[in-house]
């Protein structure tokens, strides 16, 4: 009964406190999650929120020793938050006059020969706390009335139904196997014939070291999501999708096809350890992962577009440097760690047990970081990973500039796969199977409003590798989709006779990613291609 008693004056002292600090800061991450709740889970969110609350937490903390309470504290800082976290977002000339409010209400706050040149403002903080409330509360609107959407697409029946693959036969040793998804690494013939991508360069790498390089494969759909949630459940997506409503843009189901995929499932009644290395992107985590590396900071889909908000844009032009160069850095620091850390895939894992490894490289997709040497590339726009159309809207219809750009970070990441698969098979116990693919190709004829308008062949055909150690002879044969990569895989390692899908393929734009346009494909040839 006396915690009864108490709410009323609890729930009073909680809203004469200055809460509202803690709204400013969380508001550029709910805003982020307002735009894009149909494609990330809100706990991607939670991460970046306590940061800032924690920058929050001290500011105030270090303002209360200088303005003598709590409430003055939050009142003189909370302009200079909205700059820390929403800086760029308010633009240049509105951060200026917060910073100048955040001085005027300084010194005009500030105590004077020891005493207080106005009482205590808490009456100041309901209306604040009122007023943050709100804004913090409408984009979260739409994604609380999502919940009651039940036209969305869910997970079908054939989902449910494992992959018929046999179980391992008695003292019969499985090899290791790594799926390198090389997001928007493109087929060779069309890289070579339009980008300029010297053969030796780009297919010889891999095939100097024992692969099979196909020259015409596609993938099935034209989004890393899509597409890869069709390779890992060997099936196309109305197979192993519900879709009532095809205009449906909820995408976070997605997250449940890749990450507890049939494929994957497959490999762990065989006995595998799953071992991922997650790009950041939200769509291509594998939720079934027994080990998961990745370096010990590792921003997030979500944070890389918040700090787009921040005051760090701001910053870096002040200094003469662009607007996303920590951005960049950060990108370029997680493609290094998963490079250099594939050989240890099977840290901790005992010699007899093999592992499946997938790892999603986020590149040569833009943004573009690395030149062909290695070195960063200057930011001159915000951070993005725009690509075709979404990319052109940010820096300009320059078809050039794209493939010149595509063409260095594709140099590199090939560069550095090659090494990458050196480390690998001297630390293997026995020789594995690496299979590196592209999910889709490059985007510098891609226009995601208008299929008709894009070059499928340029974004449907694929990079495609396969290193298989002796015994195991995959069927594979040119003019082969995605689809059927675990098909052929299973079926050549351990006797399985799975069927293999038709060599479809299909359009899908952005903002309609489950309204399917069929397409068709002819070789590569200098009159199909546009320069």
């Amino acid at each position: 009964m006396l915690i009864v008693k108490r709410i009323p004056v609890l729930l009073s002292s909680a809203t004469r406190a200055p809460l509202y600090p803690f709204l400013v800061a969380a508001l550029p991450v709910i805003r982020f999650y307002g735009r894009n709740f149909r494609l990330l889970p809100m706990r991607d969110n939670l991460p970046l929120v306590f940061i800032y609350w924690l920058v929050t937490l001290g500011l105030l903390a270090t303002g209360r020793l200088v303005w003598k309470s709590w409430s003055r504290a939050a009142l003189v800082l909370a302009p200079l938050l909205a700059v820390l976290f929403s800086g760029q977002a308010m633009g240049a000339g509105v951060s200026v006059v917060m910073l100048v409010l955040t001085m005027a209400l300084g010194v005009l706050l500030a105590p004077r020969s020891g005493r207080l040149p106005w009482p205590d403002l808490p009456l100041v903080n309901l209306p604040l706390n009122a007023a943050l409330l709100v804004l913090a509360a409408w984009p979260l609107v739409a994604p609380v009335t999502a919940v009651f959407d039940h036209d969305g697409p869910r997970p079908s029946a054939l989902f449910r139904q494992d992959l018929q693959v046999p179980d391992p036969v008695a003292g019969r040793d499985l090899p290791d196997v790594y799926f390198l998804l090389v997001d928007g690494l493109g087929q060779p013939d069309f890289l070579e014939q339009v980008y300029g991508l010297p053969d030796a360069e780009y297919t010889g790498i891999l095939q100097r070291r024992g692969f099979r390089v196909m020259r015409h494969c596609y993938a099935n759909y034209p989004q890393t999501a899509l597409s890869l949630s069709g390779t890992l459940n060997a099936a196309a997506l109305p197979e192993v999708l519900d879709i009532p409503d095809r205009e449906s843009r909820e995408r976070r189901v997605l997250d449940e096809l890749a990450g507890r995929s049939r494929v994957a499932r497959a490999f762990a009644r065989l006995g595998y350890r799953i071992v991922s290395y997650p790009s950041g992107y939200p769509l291509t985590r594998f939720a079934v992962s027994d080990q998961r590396h990745q370096p010990a900071v590792h921003p997030t889909f979500t944070d890389y577009y918040v700090l787009n908000d921040g005051c760090l844009p701001l910053l870096s032009r002040l200094l003469g440097k662009g607007p996303a160069g920590f951005s960049y850095a950060l990108r370029r620091g997680r493609l290094h760690y998963i490079l250099d850390h594939l050989d240890q895939a099977r840290r901790g894992v005992p010699a007899d047990k093999p592992v499946f490894v997938f790892a999603h490289i986020l590149a040569p997709h833009p943004p573009f970081v690395f030149r062909d040497n290695g070195k960063p590339v200057p930011s001159k726009h915000l951070f993005a990973f725009a690509d075709g159309s979404h990319w052109y809207n940010i820096h300009g219809r320059d078809k050039p500039l794209y493939r010149k750009l595509y063409s260095g970070q594709a140099r590199y990441i090939m560069k550095r796969l090659g090494e990458t698969v050196d480390r690998i098979l001297a630390a293997s116990p026995r020789p594995p199977v690496i299979i590196i693919q592209g999910d889709h190709g490059p985007g510098s004829e891609l226009d995601w409003d208008r299929p008709r308008q894009t070059n499928h062949n340029e974004r449907m055909g694929i990079y495609n590798a396969w290193l298989t150690p002796p015994g195991i002879e995959p069927a594979l044969y040119e003019g082969m989709t995605a689809v059927n990569t675990f098909p052929l895989l299973f079926n050549a390692m351990t006797g399985s006779d799975l069927p293999l899908r038709p060599d479809e393929a299909w359009f899908a734009t952005m903002k309609n990613p489950y309204i399917f346009h069929p397409l068709k494909f002819e070789p590569c040839t200098s009159e199909n291609v546009s320069q």
